[in-house]
């Protein structure tokens, strides 16, 4: 088929954008990128799809989320502990069912925002007492058909970690060592199913999860340190992890092994400039969700990184507790924060803000030959945004206006492995309403088990006040 008539914008090697532009796709790749005559031309009689009014440009690549966020979202706002009632019920009050359900409302959102691929953690801190619950995380993203990247690895010290088994009623104590065995088992049995669509990577929470006084690894850390690199050298996975400041020179000292470009690490709150440059030296991506700053409360210099040569990615960090998976509204965001941090208009520009979204986080996750531009003989992970509104109009300046003026909801159009999986602003072959009851269920279930549903409701003084009072 020819997805015909809008701008294309291809993020390939040249950075070209066609206008008008079109895209001809062959079963799940791309066969053909050019203009509409030229490709009419060259595939006669193709079925068309008419996208005058959009821009088209590569799927977007989400480089760093949670699974469980989707049903747990908003819950005790305001009372600053949504870390902790999270960790209740990943930990303590979910079933494969929480999971399941959550990963069908997290892929739906994926789909409605252009996000065609994600990375996910299954829980705030990885769930790695058994494979189960990332396994039912990720079949809403198989079966909806978006491309999904599953990471699994040791939750933050103190170990052993503690989990209850809702099906058996167990409590179960978790040493590195099970850790390690169930992200093994879903490695083998997650990675490259779902017609190769599904992935998975080496996540440890945190890259050191436990410093001494001193800053040092301690001898705990290292131990994973180790096992982590070794699992993603055996298996030929990357690695996710969390980074905070002072944990980069501690992995640099204790396993500098580990520091590679197969290593993506998130936040980078509060690092130093001496860690941005082992970053650079040695490969590692770094992935900033803007909005995750009003939590982490320590700049990560991610201009700073990108003069270095660091390989920095935008991502949404989740859909929790106060966000969503609207990846196209980060964007802005990013640039914002950093323009008004050096009152610099200059800093990152739309072309560049677009390419960490699409072809520099694919190369992170390892996809870089397969996805995050339009280029021949990749896989058809194609969207389209909605230029025709008041909003996105005048026609002009499709680029700028994608990246600097549109939303997630303006997309459109979505395609992943040639299959359209939106058209016309509606979601296809999808039972919507099914996955949103399906949803409301298994939070409400999960909340009455860990006795927070009281916690749903609005804060006592959300209303006529400046800030929120410690009563809850």
């Amino acid at each position: 088929m020819l997805l015909v008539g809008g701008a294309v914008i291809t993020v390939d090697a040249g950075r070209r954008v066609l206008d008008p532009g079109a895209v001809a796709v062959e079963a799940d790749t791309i066969a053909a990128v050019g203009t509409p005559g030229e490709l009419r031309e060259q595939f006669p009689g193709a079925e068309e799809i008419d996208l005058r009014d959009a821009a088209i440009l590569p799927g977007l690549v989400d480089s760093h989320g949670h699974a469980g966020h989707g049903l747990t979202k908003a819950l005790g706002d305001g009372a600053g502990d949504w870390l902790d009632l999270v960790a209740e019920i990943y930990f303590r009050q979910s079933d494969t069912e929480f999971w399941r359900a959550e990963g069908f409302l997290s892929a739906l959102e994926h789909i409605e925002y252009g996000v065609t691929t994600s990375l996910s953690m299954t829980g705030s801190a990885p769930r790695v007492d058994e494979p189960k619950y990332a396994i039912a995380a990720s079949r809403g993203f198989a079966e909806l058909g978006l491309r999904h990247i599953v990471a699994l690895g040791p939750p933050n010290t103190p170990w052993p970690a503690t989990y209850r088994d809702l099906e058996t009623g167990r409590e179960i104590s978790v040493d590195l060592d099970r850790m390690m065995d169930t992200v093994g088992a879903v490695i083998d049995q997650l990675n490259g199913s779902a017609d190769g669509r599904l992935s998975v990577h080496v996540g440890p929470s945190y890259l050191v999860p436990e410093l001494t006084p001193g800053g040092e690894a301690t001898p705990e850390s290292v131990a994973m340190l180790q096992a982590v690199h070794e699992m993603s050298e055996q298996r030929g996975v990357c690695i996710h992890a969390h980074a905070v400041a002072g944990q980069v020179r501690a992995a640099h000292e204790a396993y500098p092994d580990i520091l590679t470009p197969k290593l993506t690490l998130a936040h980078c709150a509060g690092i130093s400039l001496e860690e941005v440059g082992i970053m650079a030296e040695h490969g590692v991506n770094a992935t900033h969700g803007p909005l995750t700053n009003a939590y982490v409360r320590a700049r990560f210099p991610l201009i700073e990184a990108l003069e270095a040569g660091v390989n920095v990615l935008i991502s949404t960090d989740g859909s929790g507790p106060d966000r969503s998976f609207d990846l196209l509204s980060q964007r802005r965001i990013a640039a914002q924060l950093q323009r008004a941090h050096f009152a610099d208009t200059s800093i990152l520009p739309a072309g560049r803000v677009l390419e960490m979204m699409t072809i520099d986080a694919a190369r992170a996750v390892g996809l870089d030959d397969q996805i995050g531009s339009l280029e021949v003989g990749k896989k058809a992970d194609i969207i389209a945004v909605d230029l025709r509104s008041a909003r996105m109009g005048p026609r002009f300046m499709p680029l700028e206006r994608v990246v600097f003026v549109g939303g997630g909801l303006d997309v459109e159009s979505v395609m992943v492995d040639g299959k359209i999986l939106k058209r016309d602003h509606q979601i296809l072959g999808v039972d919507v309403d099914t996955i949103l009851d399906d949803a409301d269920r298994a939070a409400r279930m999960a909340y009455e088990r860990a006795g927070l549903l009281d916690r749903a409701a609005s804060h006592p003084s959300t209303w006529g006040n400046v800030r929120y009072s410690a009563e809850h």
